[in-house]
């Protein structure tokens, strides 16, 4: 691990030959974990990593803090799923993270949801700018930390667009007045843990002068070096998604003057073949799998290539018809599919984290063929992105002149199919298109299946394993 300086190290040494009193802090930094509890693919990844590596920089130093910048829930692994993302706080307390922001994915499940989660994890979640209409926060905004003498104030904000959450000027404006009153009351640094992407942080900074260092998320991006802020001099930092990075920040304070003499970070990746995990965590994950759904660890079959979000959607589609025996399927990989399936051994919880949670529930409808011929072409002409789809042959076609798309297939206009879909996409895709498209006004509702996503898709590919296939094998047969 090599720590990138960012100050001359000659002010460091003018400051102590003046004889500045100074302190040092190591802040650890993870953001967007997603209810990736379980090692990740490409040999990166996973909150048992993330334990080990945290536990062994605490072997050396105890000067260190420990935050995420929100987003533990949704995304990823099917023992979160069943827990509504309790695993993952309970994980969190035995790492020992010492605050958190509130990301918009941990809401999921309703605010007093989160309120246990937080509980549970043992840390302080800050949130200035979320609260309620009497403007009374649902969240500390701030809380100061004191480590071996340094006094960290840390602010916790949450996505800054839309909903509950203040505008950027405003958002500002209160940034910049608690970072004033942290230093007031003592505070040596002043740092911001927030659930907002960089560029937003960017054009936050500015109004916010007092703080010193931005730790960002919610875009997933990864910052290999400190971006900085020209205006104040802060720093950006952003720390990836899934458990694969963990960012370091040390710092070195002059406590009289209450300013940074010097800073280092790393962007460490948490590499499976060079992080040590916590065993103790990977079992107590293993356990916690047993209880709440055994059949996630089961290896269904095989591929030697990775599958794409688009192609698994495919496969999807066939699975539900095939194992609910419809005449058609739809799976649309833009709203239902949230990760490829990686190459190697394929178990159920890798099916899940495909697109098991947004396809947790599937309905079953009646439509007639110029319906779903309707659907298809009503997706092209909103925009709205092309699903997958079994059962028939499809082409989407542009008519230039009329400036419009439609779709042709070889169903039978009038005949009526049964239709299976997950009810996420019916809710989000063909029901919104009924005022649109008028071969879809009046759907009558559907009916949900007791089959699910990932119970469709281990069956199926069970079935191909059996066959003597891997998955993408097979996956070419469908094209």
């Amino acid at each position: 691990m090599t720590l990138k300086k960012f100050t001359p190290l000659i002010v460091v040494c003018l400051c102590l030959i003046a004889g500045a009193d100074t302190g040092k802090v190591l802040i650890l930094y993870t953001s967007d974990i997603h209810d990736y509890i379980k090692p990740g693919p490409d040999n990166l990844g996973g909150l048992s990593y993330v334990a080990g590596h945290v536990a062994s920089v605490r072997e050396t130093r105890d000067d260190i803090l420990l935050f995420d910048g929100g987003d533990v829930m949704e995304k990823g692994d099917m023992v979160s799923y069943k827990t509504q993302s309790r695993v993952m706080y309970e994980a969190m307390k035995k790492i020992g993270y010492t605050a958190g922001a509130v990301g918009n994915h941990d809401l999921t499940y309703g605010l007093d949801h989160l309120r246990a989660c937080s509980k549970l994890s043992g840390m302080d979640h800050l949130c200035l700018n979320y609260y309620d209409e009497k403007g009374d926060p649902y969240f500390p905004a701030s809380k100061v930390y004191e480590v071996n003498g340094s006094k960290v104030g840390v602010i916790g904000l949450t996505t800054i667009k839309g909903g509950p959450f203040l505008d950027l000027p405003e958002c500002g404006n209160r940034v910049a007045a608690e970072a004033a009153r942290l230093k007031q009351e003592g505070a040596h640094l002043v740092v911001v843990i927030a659930h907002v992407g960089s560029a937003d942080l960017a054009k936050l900074a500015p109004l916010a002068p007092e703080v010193d260092l931005f730790f960002g998320g919610h875009n997933h991006e990864v910052l290999k070096e400190p971006r900085p802020v020209p205006e104040t001099g802060a720093l950006i930092l952003m720390a990836g998604q899934y458990a694969r990075y963990v960012v370091h920040m040390e710092v070195t304070l002059d406590l009289e003057a209450k300013r940074i003499l010097d800073r280092q970070m790393a962007l460490v990746a948490m590499e499976q073949d060079k992080i040590t995990p916590d065993k103790d965590i990977m079992a107590w994950v293993h356990e916690e799998e047993l209880k709440y759904c055994p059949e996630a660890g089961e290896v269904v079959g095989r591929t030697d290539t990775t599958i794409l979000p688009n192609k698994m959607a495919r496969v999807a589609a066939q699975a539900l018809m095939r194992h609910s025996g419809a005449d058609v399927a739809f799976c649309h990989p833009g709203q239902i599919m949230r990760s490829s399936l990686p190459a190697g051994d394929i178990d159920a919880n890798l099916l899940f984290r495909t697109g098991g949670q947004r396809g947790s529930e599937v309905v079953q409808a009646e439509l007639t063929g110029e319906q779903i011929q309707a659907y298809l072409g009503g997706l092209a002409q909103e925009r709205k992105g092309q699903t997958e789809w079994a059962g028939f042959h499809a082409e989407i076609r542009y008519d230039r002149e009329a400036d419009r798309w439609t779709a042709a297939t070889n169903l039978e206009p009038s005949k009526r199919y049964k239709v299976v879909l997950p009810k996420l996409e019916w809710d989000s895709r063909l029901k919104r298109l009924e005022g649109k498209v008028s071969p879809l006004a009046s759907l009558d509702e559907p009916s949900t299946l007791e089959v699910t996503f990932t119970d469709a898709l281990a069956a199926y590919v069970k079935e191909v394993t059996a066959q003597g296939q891997t998955l993408d094998a097979h996956l070419d047969t469908l094209n």
